[in-house]
């Protein structure tokens, strides 16, 4: 059933997939801008642990790139199992995400950005924790923090001492961004309650108010294991939106939005900072 609270000009609806369809258990969308130099890593990554196109379907979306040629990574890397969708113009990240949303087809959404990484290991030890907690809408694992030539920055840290759902999750997601994207898979039935990405927040934390929205609604679980890898180097446009003072922004944006929908109780408790 949808939330009427997220369907409305700000969030793409995710339609159902059409009864009877053949479904895959993945569907791996990878959002790229600008990003082809680290895409060929990224796929290599996802296409090592192929469980093969009845299980997973891998979709790249271009956001109209005009300073490289994503297509053509895809072609090489890709050798066809990977599908690439070029957007007509660039309208955005949101709206680049919502394409890959609305084109899927898995019971399991994982967007990865083509600049960002998974190791071995993740679609298994991912799989196997949703069907341990089968009521998850969500569930994340730790990651690393990989600077432009892959070296290893930094780790995200333990939010329990063991795999399972977290409890008071949205007290904690409310107070500070603690999930970087490619760590997270989400159920697509979840996109298709709650909508897709925020449009307000194309200026960046627009996967940050996501988590907090579906912690809001769904319980979350998470994966002691280190299976992610996200990327930070100064074209990341999430560095851009630092440099240009629009972060600054979009923490007071998240504020005002997740005021419609999180309990009175959780905002008189917690505050939202970066």
């Amino acid at each position: 059933m949808i939330n009427p609270l997220f369907h409305d000009e700000f969030h793409a609806e995710i339609s159902p997939v059409p009864a009877g369809s053949s479904r895959p258990i993945w569907s791996v969308l990878i959002p790229s801008y600008n990003c082809a130099g680290y895409l060929k890593e990224t796929l290599q990554s996802v296409l090592v642990q192929d469980p093969g196109p009845d299980k997973m379907e891998i979709i790249v979306v271009d956001g109209h790139s005009t300073q490289d040629d994503p297509g053509s990574v895809v072609a090489e890397y890709g050798q066809g199992r990977v599908r690439f969708v070029r957007e007509d113009a660039n309208r955005g990240r949101i709206h680049t995400y919502a394409t890959g949303l609305s084109l899927s087809t898995g019971q399991l959404i994982h967007q990865l950005h083509g600049d960002d990484k998974v190791r071995p290991g993740f679609y298994n030890h991912m799989e196997k924790l949703f069907q341990d907690h089968p009521l998850a809408g969500a569930g994340f694992c730790r990651s690393l923090y990989i600077d432009g030539n892959s070296k290893w920055r930094g780790m995200t840290g333990m939010e329990q001492e063991a795999d399972g759902i977290l409890p008071n999750f949205l007290e904690k997601i409310v107070t500070a961004q603690r999930v970087q994207t490619p760590a997270m898979v989400v159920r697509r039935a979840v996109y298709e309650t709650l909508g897709g990405f925020d449009m307000r927040q194309d200026r960046g934390q627009e996967d940050w108010e996501m988590w907090i929205r579906i912690a809001c609604f769904f319980p979350v679980a998470f994966s002691t294991e280190v299976l992610a890898e996200y990327r930070v180097h100064q074209n990341q446009a999430t560095q851009r939106d630092v440099a240009e003072g629009s972060s600054l922004r979009a923490y007071e944006r998240i504020c005002c939005i997740v005021d419609r929908y999180i309990p009175a109780a959780v905002l008189a408790a917690n505050t939202v900072r970066p």
